[in-house]
């Protein structure tokens, strides 16, 4: 039977590595929402540049293929944050019940935004809204991307 040291070490170091793996997807996710930004961009300069400003069906064909495919990865990015910010969750209440003791003001673990947010203001300059929160964007904003194409497709 582990003591509880060892119950602590434990947790502790897994708190740490989800933190980790948790920060190195999010940069793998915007690394890959920049290279989709590119090839859109590259396409959209295509059409400016060789198609003389003028829609082709095969060029508007490649971006929405393009950006369906960087809809599906942005959606699955958002949900594997979603999980691992779970995971981020559930190994600091494990680590609190631990170590925590009730005269101490409550933890708030990485990533934890709902209840420390009720204390900031917001303003022009720094605002959030959960819809349109900036890993959701890593998909609505492709799909958007997929669905403009569409529509100068059916033009």
């Amino acid at each position: 039977m582990p003591t509880d040291q060892e119950v602590f070490a434990f947790l502790s170091k897994d708190y740490e590595l989800k933190i980790r793996y948790l920060t190195d997807h999010f940069s793998r996710m915007w690394t890959r929402f920049n290279f989709f930004v590119g090839i859109e961009s590259a396409i959209v300069g295509g059409k400016v540049v060789v198609g003389e400003g003028k829609l082709s069906a095969p060029l508007a064909i490649l971006g929405a293929s393009v950006a369906l495919v960087w809809y599906v990865m942005g959606a699955e990015d958002r949900f594997l944050v979603d999980l691992y910010r779970r995971h981020v969750a559930d190994a600091a209440k494990l680590v609190t019940k631990t170590m925590w003791s009730d005269d101490l003001p409550p933890y708030r673990h990485v990533g934890e935004v709902k209840e420390s947010s009720k204390t900031l203001e917001m303003s022009l300059s720094g605002w959030r809204r959960e819809g349109i929160s900036t890993t959701r964007l890593a998909a609505w904003i492709p799909l958007l991307v997929f669905l403009g194409w569409m529509a100068a497709l059916m033009r």
